[in-house]
């Protein structure tokens, strides 16, 4: 079976005072001098040199100011007035879709001299919104050991959250499965976005239309309560992914990860033996800027990639089986071993006559005296294993392995693919526009029909 998922999203980000997509963040505070009265008209630059990202605005007659529509990343905060000291808070990180407050107290001087501080003693609690969040950072996210490497495992470390999947291996593609209780809401009700774009399958509500590799994904937050309109769209919880973007510097990574059966042990009933157990999952990631010779200062970069690529490759066992099956003989058409002899499975007592009948399934004759059962010889059952129809039912069931019975867990394979590109560009202070393209695709063998919950 093949899938495949894609997801493609142009997303421009438009004048600072208007946030146009859910994943973006702010920055926001008020100035004031050293007395605490409001300083209006002070220049303010919120910039992120690693992203090329420079807003600039001033403060109104109140003294306060905001930069909006900023994506996640680490900003400096510059504000200058006259007569004042310019002030610089470095370092300020901001989380994806986070409202953090920078306030700003100025001393008086002259511009030329500069107070600097930095972010980490800024901003430390976020008192522009009322949400119940947590965010899962890029740290943790690539740190953290993940059975499966599926970051949908990570929403768990927020609290209120918890896991009714029903897996121990977090899963991609068609078998993954996204069924988290957030503050005790119905699990199909969870928003889950990449890049502010819807990523829910809306026909099942159980999975992701596609699963970002854990090496592409920059950080993630988790609404759990108490978030604004614009995550209304469901009723439960809300979880903002965001994609990596290329910095003013190129970096990458090259990973494997990988199991074998070399190193398990065998199943309880398959006699020591061990069943095919390999999984490899590999890729890489690299970024960086894009140089246009000739229409830009380099110094000051405006365009950036990132690219990602990753496969798993699995060899599992899949359902374990101990059916009853043809054996051998019945499947060549020869079902004598099952009608010798008075009395058999296939024969009762007729509640009339009192007398043995045979089954409608037991090829043969029944004799004058009406309590015994002449088998066909094996040349002459009525059943042709050569008839297409016959021979096309028989592909589809096992050869017995013990006896008339199928016990195995067979191996099963699946390859799954995806690769990311994202591109963003900086036409200007206050204009962004960011590409993203992701496709998840992937083949795999199933022992039984897929949504049958056949055996």
């Amino acid at each position: 079976m093949r899938f495949h998922r894609v997801m493609m999203v142009i997303v421009p980000l438009v004048l600072t005072f208007y946030a146009a997509a859910q994943d973006t963040g702010s920055i926001t505070g008020t100035v004031t001098d050293p007395s605490g009265a409001a300083v209006a008209n002070a220049a303010v630059v919120v910039a992120s040199p690693d992203h090329g990202i420079e807003r600039r605005t001033a403060t109104n007659s109140s003294g306060d100011y905001n930069a909006s529509a900023l994506p996640g990343g680490t900003y400096n905060v510059l504000v200058t007035a006259a007569g004042f000291k310019k002030y610089q808070a470095k370092g300020v990180v901001l989380d994806v879709a986070q409202k953090s407050r920078v306030d700003v107290a100025l001393e008086v001087g002259a511009a030329t001299t500069e107070v600097v501080v930095e972010g980490t003693q800024v901003a430390q609690v976020e008192t522009q919104s009322s949400d119940l969040t947590g965010t899962v950072t890029g740290k943790e996210i690539s740190q953290l050991e993940l059975n499966g490497r599926n970051f949908t495992q990570l929403v768990t470390l927020t609290p209120g959250v918890s896991n009714q999947t029903g897996q121990d291996e977090g899963t991609v593609g068609v078998y993954g499965n996204v069924s988290f209780s957030m503050n005790g809401g119905r699990v199909e009700y969870n928003n889950w976005e990449l890049d502010g774009g819807d990523n829910m399958d809306n026909g099942s509500n159980s999975t992701l239309n596609v699963y970002p590799s854990v090496d592409a994904i920059a950080e993630f937050k988790v609404l759990t309560s108490n978030y604004g309109a614009q995550y209304g769209r469901n009723g439960s919880g809300t979880v903002e992914v965001e994609t990596k973007s290329g910095t003013n510097k190129f970096h990458g990574n090259v990973y494997e990860y990988l199991r074998n059966d070399a190193f398990n042990s065998p199943a309880w009933f398959q006699g020591g033996v061990v069943p095919e157990y390999k999984k490899n999952d590999y890729g890489y990631t690299i970024g960086g800027p894009i140089y246009i010779p000739g229409h830009y200062n380099t110094d000051k970069k405006k365009t950036f990639f990132f690219w990602s690529e990753e496969w798993r490759k699995d060899i599992v066992p899949g359902q374990s089986f101990n059916q009853p099956v043809p054996s051998v003989a019945e499947r060549s058409g020869d079902f004598s071993d099952l009608c010798q002899g008075v009395p058999t499975p296939f024969q009762r007592v007729d509640p009339v006559t009192q007398n043995l009948q045979p089954w409608a399934d037991c090829p043969g004759t029944l004799n004058p005296n009406g309590i015994s059962w002449n088998p066909y010889p094996s040349n002459q059952v009525p059943f042709d294993p050569n008839d297409p129809n016959v021979a096309g039912l028989l592909t589809m069931i096992p050869t017995p392995t013990s006896g008339n019975s199928f016990i195995a867990s067979p191996a099963q394979a699946t390859n799954w693919r995806e690769e990311l590109i994202r591109v963003d560009h900086n036409f200007s202070d206050k204009l962004r526009a960011t590409f993203r393209f992701i496709h998840d695709s992937w083949n795999t063998t199933t022992a039984v029909p897929l949504w049958t919950n056949q055996g």
